[in-house]
């Protein structure tokens, strides 16, 4: 039987593409993301969202998500607020790790980790240990130490973006901290198909994978081979994010022998940015991804391989919430 995996990487506010692919999906299709697939991962803003499904949220609630919350976690400024906030950020985190927290809550409330539907993986980085590191539910006997860590906990850990928020505090971790998984794993399709076949015990020819991105856009470093810090900027992070990206997909599309689906969209250099949260970018976003959604090359094989009415097997966590 098909062991099927949405995989759905970070990108900031650019979730709100990803909540709109999912949100057509769910609407042309009539089947719940949850109840089809046998493992979800997410990473950052993919972690939120893959929570939030995990969690029985339907899709649409999650376009809402961002919508409602988006242009609080990422207010838009005045020029002299702008000026001022990259002063700012040369030394602080340039977002309120709080105000995220409390979105979260209102969405999540107190329920914990452990209450998904669905297996769950969520890359994340430990701050102090300096280690990659992946929050997962109970789907094998030596997963026990998650389960009852808060959904907003799991949520900050793995969206905790350096110098965009502060890192994240983890109280069922001996209050580790926790950073944005989006460092090692902004796709975390590979880090899924091991799960699968380490912990689940999947064969690859079983495995099959639908990855969503957050958007992007054309990408080179063409004049930037000779130069100091200033000169590769934010560049620097871009290239190391991007390359991760296209090998995490190019090597999972490989080992599942080209089962493997992938939906995004590339828009034009600087037509979206991480934390753009503007009304009318959120919706944008969501638009495009409503778009992509229903074209006819993604809209057949997700029809056919993916929301095609086969549910997968109910998930019985092996240690319960306590």
């Amino acid at each position: 039987m098909t062991f099927r995996i949405l995989a759905l990487d970070g990108g900031g506010i650019k979730g709100s593409f990803t909540a709109g692919v999912l949100a057509a999906l769910e609407k042309d299709t009539g089947h719940r993301c949850v109840d089809h697939f046998d493992m979800i991962a997410g990473t950052s803003t993919g972690g939120i969202i893959a929570l939030g499904l995990g969690l029985g949220l339907s899709a649409d609630e999650i376009v809402d998500f961002y919508t409602s919350h988006g242009p609080h976690i990422f207010p838009s400024m005045s020029l002299a607020r702008r000026l001022t906030g990259v002063l700012r950020h040369l030394f602080q985190p340039k977002h309120s790790h709080e105000v995220l927290r409390a979105a979260l809550v209102d969405v999540f409330g107190e329920r914990r980790f452990g209450e998904s539907l669905r297996p769950l993986v969520i890359p994340t980085y430990d701050a102090i240990g300096g280690r990659i590191f992946l929050l997962k539910t109970a789907h094998h006997e030596h997963l026990r130490h998650d389960q009852d860590a808060p959904a907003v906990d799991v949520a900050l850990a793995t969206a905790a973006a350096p110098t965009y928020f502060a890192a994240a505090k983890f109280p069922n971790h001996e209050n580790n901290s926790y950073v944005d998984g989006g460092v090692w794993a902004n796709s975390p399709t590979l880090a899924a198909l091991v799960e699968a076949v380490h912990f689940c015990g999947r064969s690859l020819e079983e495995i099959d994978i639908l990855s969503i991105g957050t958007t992007t856009e054309p990408f080179n470093v063409a004049g930037k081979q000779r130069s100091g810090i200033l000169g590769w900027n934010a560049g620097l992070v871009d290239i190391l994010m991007n390359a991760q990206q296209e090998a995490a997909n190019a090597q999972s599309m490989l080992l599942v022998n080209r089962r493997f689906h992938r939906i995004n969209f590339t828009a034009a250099r600087g037509q979206f940015t991480l934390d753009d949260a503007r009304p009318e970018r959120i919706n944008e976003l969501i638009s495009l991804g409503r778009g992509e959604a229903v074209r006819k090359h993604n809209n057949d094989v997700v029809r056919e391989r993916f929301l095609n009415g086969e549910h997968a097997p109910a998930f019985q966590p092996v240690h319960a919430v306590r």
